[in-house]
This record gives structure tokens, sequence and C-alpha cells, in this order.
């Protein structure tokens, strides 16, 4: 009965709550707030740390994983930026591309005992939080030629040279190496060091834009995945231009050639699973320096120097314009008393912009901007109240629907580099956990009301809905529903929830059994919450 009377005065007042939000406790975080963590694979830069095929190996993988994400869990995080295709390659069972050499090893015997995809999305599921599955869309190989290799499902070669797809560009022969000898010994010259070599998927060639969009296709298809996100590998850095071709056309047509790609993984994205996040992470400082940002009535940004428009053929603009992007998370690696690129200044430089656009800006910031230690750390704390200030000033509210922040990267959290962030931001920035940010310009079906919500024991189930998580409560018995209301009128405030799951029931902590009442909402894939229900 107390239920149905709770759930009921709350169904009542929620939506005259939520026109005139504001109610926050002093002090409340954001709720909605993307709080993400880059994993890096290329190199075994954050993962993993051994390489090979056999199954003590899968098990070695599996368990430094499990460590990095119980780590981001404790400290508050919600997303992983998880790197599954580093150089035209995968760490799951592709049937477009060859296995990663970043998980086999150089020469694998045999192929891997697991699937790291499959297995990174069910772990970050179970504790809650989000896999974005981290995309390279263009880059083939670095320092190498590319080569036929294996595709990972055992079916056909991939051969991109072959089919005509791939650029090159390679470095300028270096000059012969001084050979060393003894004295009155005749020298021979040593061999030239190899020139270096970029290899790519042309983004101006359409069967090789085609090759990248199925490869996503696969991945947002064949795998639970929460987000798809693009680093900023482009062009290579100062690809030439052909000869006796007009520079600037050629630069315009190149970066009309990224957002052609960035339209069609967008298309993609709305046709198979239109809640699917679609990022893209640019470098930090956009606006060609003036080139791009008149069309759209905006000023360049206040400090720094845009490298990548006329260099890597990079212009976030259009994407932000035409909405071919859900959010932007571009690479602000610097502090704040940096000389030319001080942080506050581009962060609400991006804010400003992403809000013009109606899209969520989630700023990338630098783990490795300062020395380890309780500076850096603080650094960080700043940045990540600089975005929710910046956030809250554009929306005109206390508290911002869709700050966030992904730093760079894990490995100087988990020991590998360094230690020590993880405990200051579980003690201050991400004291209370968060929510994702709702993607308001989407449409969202309606779940329908929570049905069924029952105790039993220390085990909360109810009834589920398809595509559909959810965010638990526990509230002191002290208070009453609105009481325990947050700022932004929809539901309960952060420092009450106690869980997300994808499934449709949850174990109830042992330090939350007894003097609180339970509430369960449903907690769409757009980041939408919707009406509770409540159980003493």
């Amino acid at each position: 009965m107390l239920r149905n009377i709770l759930t009921t005065l709350l169904l009542a007042l929620l939506p005259a709550i939520a026109a005139g939000a504001g109610l926050a406790s002093s002090g409340e975080t954001p709720k909605h707030e993307m709080r993400g963590a880059w994993l890096a694979t290329v190199y075994g830069i954050d993962w993993p740390s051994q390489t090979g095929t056999g199954e003590a190996v899968a098990k070695a993988q599996k368990k430094e994983l499990v460590e990095i994400l119980d780590l981001l869990q404790g400290a508050g995080f919600n997303a992983v930026f998880f790197q599954v295709r580093p150089m035209a390659d995968a760490l799951y069972r592709s049937t477009l591309e060859p296995w990663s050499e970043f998980l086999t090893g150089k020469d694998p015997q045999g192929e891997p005992a697991w699937d790291p995809l499959e297995f990174a999305v069910r772990e970050c599921h179970a504790r809650g939080m989000e896999l974005h599955a981290w995309v390279n869309p263009f880059r083939v190989t670095k320092n190498e030629e590319p080569r036929p290799r294996r595709i990972a499902s055992g079916k056909g070669t991939f051969n991109p040279m072959e089919k005509g797809w791939v650029l090159t560009m390679r470095d300028k022969p270096a000059r012969p190496r001084r050979a060393k000898g003894k004295k009155g010994r005749k020298r021979r010259p040593a061999p030239a060091a190899q020139p270096a070599v970029m290899a790519i998927l042309d983004p101006g060639n359409p069967d090789a834009r085609r090759h990248v969009v199925e490869v996503c296709r696969e991945i947002i298809s064949k795998y639970d995945v929460d987000g798809l996100i693009f680093d900023d590998y482009f062009y290579p850095d100062r690809f030439p231009f052909t000869p006796g071709a007009d520079p600037k056309a050629e630069a315009d047509q190149r970066r009309e050639n990224v957002h052609q790609t960035v339209r069609e993984i967008h298309a993609m994205v709305q046709e198979e699973k239109p809640y699917v996040r679609f990022g893209i992470s640019p470098a930090g400082v956009a606006g060609g320096n003036g080139k791009a940002t008149a069309k759209y009535g905006l000023t360049p940004p206040p400090v720094g120097n845009d490298w990548m428009y006329d260099r890597i053929f990079c212009d976030p603009l259009p994407w932000l314009a035409e909405g071919t992007v859900d959010y932007v998370s571009p690479q602000l690696y610097w502090a704040s008393d940096h000389a030319t690129n001080p942080y506050e200044p581009l962060a609400k430089w991006w804010s400003e912009t992403a809000f013009r656009f109606g899209r969520h800006f989630f700023s990338s910031q630098n783990i490795g901007a300062l020395p380890a230690g309780n500076a850096a750390w603080k650094e960080q704390g700043l940045e990540v109240e600089t975005n929710r200030r910046h956030n809250a000033a554009i929306y005109g509210t206390e508290i911002a629907p869709s700050s966030g922040h992904v730093l760079y990267s894990v490995s100087y959290m988990t020991g590998k580099k360094c230690s020590g962030l993880t405990d200051y931001l579980a003690a201050n920035q991400f004291a209370s956990p968060a929510l994702m940010p709702p993607m308001t310009w989407k449409e969202a079906p309606n779940p329908g009301a929570l049905r069924g919500l029952r105790r039993d024991g220390e085990r909360l189930n109810w009834y589920p809905h398809p595509d559909t998580r959810y965010v638990v409560y526990a509230v002191p018995t002290k208070l009453s529903p609105l009481d325990a209301l947050a700022a932004s009128g929809v539901n309960f405030r952060p420092e009450f929830i106690i869980g997300v799951t994808y499934t449709h029931d949850f174990t109830i902590p042992p330090s939350h059994s007894s003097g609180y009442w339970y509430a369960v909402a449903p907690y769409d894939r757009y980041g939408n919450e919707w009406y509770p229900e409540i159980v003493k």
C-alpha cells in the first residue's frame, strides 16, 4: 500500500517539479554527467600488458582488464572508451579485418582464446558502466608497409592495398649513418635508415569509406555497445597535395571527405541502433583560426592554434552544425596555467559551441599534463569543476545537465604509470554517482511504467523492458520522496543511487539492507530516466 501511495504521489508531482527545477540540496553534483576513461590498446599503452593467443595469456589479459574496470567503478566513472580497432585490425571476432597484433603478438601462434570486446561489454554492464567502442577510422599501418592478413573469422584475407583503398606517406630517406670503427680500420658506411611509412584508408575512396562503415556496423550490431567513438587520426599530418592541383580546393575536398565518412557512419548508427552515442575526439583547438567559424556566426577560440584544419584536414564544426555526431570530446590536453593553451578558455569555447548546435561536449583531459602527484590530481579536479561551471552558466541552471569529462588514460590511474587520481576523484568530484546526459535531440520510446517491483530478501526484481537499463535508489526512511528529489526534478538525488543494472534484478548491498526504502526507474539507452516504482 505504501508503495502505491508514494508512486502515485510522485507521478502527480514530478512533472510540475521538473518544470521549475532548482530544488537541489547545497553541494549536489550533476546527476547526469559523462565520466569516461580512455583505455588504449595500441602498443599496450594501457592494456594488455601481455600478448599472445593461449589460454594462459587470455586468463592474464582478462584479469588485468577486470582490475582496471574495478578501479574505475570504485572511482565513480560511468563509461570506458575501449580501443577495439587501432589500425584496421580487431580486438573482437571480426568478419572483415584481422586480429590485432596488440592482442595476439606480432606473429601469433593460433587464434585468441577469447573475444575481448564481448568480455569488456559484459563486464562494464555488470558494473553499470557504458562501453564506447573506440575506433580509429582510417589508419592502417605506422612505420611499415601494409601486408595481406587473414581475417579474424578465418575466412578470407584483408588486403586493402590490392583493392586500391590505401594512401601511403613516406618520410624522406634518412642519410646513411656514420659507422663506428677502430682507429686505422677502414670504415664501411652503415645502411641508411628506412623511411617511415604511414598508410591509411583513403577517405576520398567511396569503397574504402563503405568498408569503414561496415566495420562500425558490425561492431554495433554484434555487440551491445553503448557508444562509438573516433579519435583524431584522419589524413596523415601534412599529406602532400596532388601535383598541379589547387591546394585550397584539395584541402576543402579532403575535409569534405572526412565529413562524408562521418555522415555515413551517423546514418548507419541511426539505422541500426539510434541509441548508440556516436562521438569524435578532435584536437583541442578548432575553427581553422577563423577560416571555419564565421560561416556559423562563431568567434575563433580565444587561445591556441588550430593545426588540424590544414594539416590533417579535420573540421568539427560541420559535424556539430549538421548533427552528424552526438558529442565531441576535444583533446584539451593542457593544464589551466599553460602558457599558450590554458584549459579554461578552450573549455568555455567548446561548451558554448556544442550548446549552440544542440550537442554534447565531453572534454578529454590529459592526466599526464602535470607530473604525477597531488598538484596533478587537483588540476584534474579543477578541470572537472571548470566544465561543470561553464555548462551550468550556459544552460542557466545550478546543475548543468550535459557536462562531461573523459580522462586520458587509464595507465595514469592503475599504477602502470602512476596512481592516486582515482582516490582523489572518489573523495571529491565523483563522490556521488552520475548517469549519462540524455540525448534530447533523439526521440526515445517511452518504455512504460515499471511493473512487478518486489523485494525478496536482499533481492529486488521486476518485469523487464526491451533495450532498457535501470537505476536503483536506496533512500533513508526518514526522508520522503519529495525530500529526496533531484535538482532536475527527475526522480531522486544522485547520492541515493546504489547501482545501475542492465538486467531486471538487483542485489541490495549489505550497507543499504535496512533503514531505507527503494526505488527503481527505467533508464533508457538514450540517457533518459523515467518514472520510478517504489518498494519499502
